[in-house]
């Protein structure tokens, strides 16, 4: 494999010698350093941090992105300046030069993302020094502890609505409620008992309770330990200052854990994070809290609260399962997994065609990659109407445009899958099975798809033919 390494060495080289390159390193260092000089976010040091960390992630991979689009330039030009034909005479084999073309920008990449990330990291840390925080004890532990961190997210599992559904339909059916409903669908009535209670259950009157059991937490049960419960209400009835009192409680007495009570004072409508030690995990991993739709501060006015916990906006309970190190690590790899196959779409598209049309087509992949939610949620808004393709011109529009979409994410893949931004913002865990399917998927898979046919139409390609 000495000529594939040879031709990946001069392919570096090549790029870092040309000036688009050199501008787009440049761009990627300014946005770097100059970050966190302009952007503050709502004042605290987590708000910077995670602004920060926001944006330089997001522009890192889009200018590393288009930078590797344009330095597939390297075959096209030597195409045009001829001096493909002293590669092909020495002679090499042709699917080891795509294949060092590909490995050349692959390194590249590699070591332009390990720059990134090791600047990013650095950056964070000096804010952490230099930023003065809103508040010495809250704002500097949220940071540590909500951010700068690896957390599992479980949701809670909730009660089995079908159980009280089907009560409710056999109850309905022996009182003959269904015997005069015209077209009447066991199934549906099911499906909207169903509903109908998750929504009762969903919505907590005043002096009411409700239970939150979460299965597998797999954390140490130390009470120098925290678990982290995030969650976010809607409020009808509310104080006048929009904030609510009730509380938690975490913990299981017939278990034989320790019951924390949390008496909370939050913003009605916005997510809040409350922490108890994690000694209330019980011995079987399972954890049990109680929310009460009560004031507990006795001095003050009483007021009737109705709280929703909607579907959307799920309780999750956090624990902490990595560092920070570690999550940014794992961030990277992704990264670098979908610049890997760009590298091969670009690589691909030049084999084909000459280089304006090949850097064009290769825009329009990576257009398509990471825009598939939004191309969804925009097709799924247009189509309001209740009917079928064939009802109106607007709906065969819509169908089509639906159609032709899932073909094109049959073969070019979803890169919002592979974005983990936010989960590293939010101090979420990038976990390894996440790492890996983007390897398998994206890596083995895609690119090795992509880069065979570059090989393929580069081996039936006569080199004497000039493309402009």
């Amino acid at each position: 494999m000495s000529i594939v390494w040879a031709i990946a060495r001069h392919t570096i080289a090549e790029g870092i010698r040309m000036k688009l390159a050199l501008v787009f390193m440049a761009l990627v260092g300014l946005v770097l350093v100059g970050l966190p000089f302009s952007i503050s976010g709502d004042g605290s040091l987590t708000g910077a941090v995670q602004n920060f960390m926001t944006y330089a992630l997001s522009a890192t991979g889009l200018l590393l992105g288009l930078l590797t689009i344009f330095m597939s330039r390297s075959m096209s030009d030597e195409f045009a300046q001829r001096q493909i034909f002293l590669v092909m005479t020495k002679p090499v084999p042709r699917w080891q030069y795509v294949l060092g073309k590909w490995a050349g920008l692959t390194m590249l990449n590699a070591a332009l993302l390990t720059a990134a990330g090791l600047t990013i990291y650095g950056m964070v840390h000096y804010l952490r020094a230099t930023h003065p925080p809103l508040d010495e004890t809250y704002d500097a532990a949220a940071l540590k502890n909500d951010v700068l961190v690896a957390r599992h997210a479980l949701r809670a599992k909730l009660p089995d609505f079908r159980v009280q559904a089907q009560l409710e339909f056999d109850k309905n059916l022996e009182e003959g409620l269904y015997d005069h409903v015209p077209d009447f669908d066991a199934g549906e009535e099911l499906r909207g008992l169903t509903n109908k209670h998750e929504a009762r259950w969903r919505v907590v009157g005043p002096y009411e309770t409700r239970v939150f059991e979460f299965e597998n937490v797999l954390c140490e049960r130390s009470k120098q330990k925290e678990i982290h419960l995030r969650y976010k209400t809607q409020v009808s009835n509310g104080p006048p200052d929009e904030i609510f009192r009730a509380f938690w409680m975490a913990g299981d007495i017939s278990k034989g854990t320790p019951v924390y009570r949390l008496p909370v004072r939050h913003v009605q409508g916005r997510f809040h994070t409350v922490r108890f030690p994690a000694d209330a995990v019980a011995a079987d991993h399972t954890l049990t809290v109680y929310f009460r739709n009560e004031n507990p501060y006795s001095d003050e006015p009483q007021f009737p609260n109705v709280i929703e916990f909607r579907a959307a906006e799920e309780v999750e309970a956090l624990f902490v399962v990595g560092t920070f190190e570690g999550n940014l690590v794992r961030l990277l790899i992704l990264m670098q997994c979908k610049l890997t196959y760009l590298a091969a779409v670009a690589l691909f598209m030049t084999t084909i065609f000459s280089f304006p049309v090949a850097c064009l087509g290769s825009f329009t992949v990576y257009v398509f990659a990471g825009a598939q939610k939004f191309l969804k949620e925009a097709l799924d808004w247009a189509s309001t109407d209740i009917a079928n393709m064939f009802t109106s011109g607007k709906e065969f529009l819509v169908g089509l445009l639906h159609v032709v979409t899932a073909k094109i994410y049959w073969v070019v893949p979803s890169f919002g899958e592979y974005d983990a931004v936010e989960t590293l913002v939010g101090g979420r865990n990038v976990s390894l099975a996440w790492v890996l399917n983007g390897l398998v998927w994206l890596v083995l898979v895609k690119t090795g798809i992509a880069l065979g046919l570059a090989m393929l139409l580069f081996h039936r390609r006569e080199v004497a033919e000039v493309s402009v």
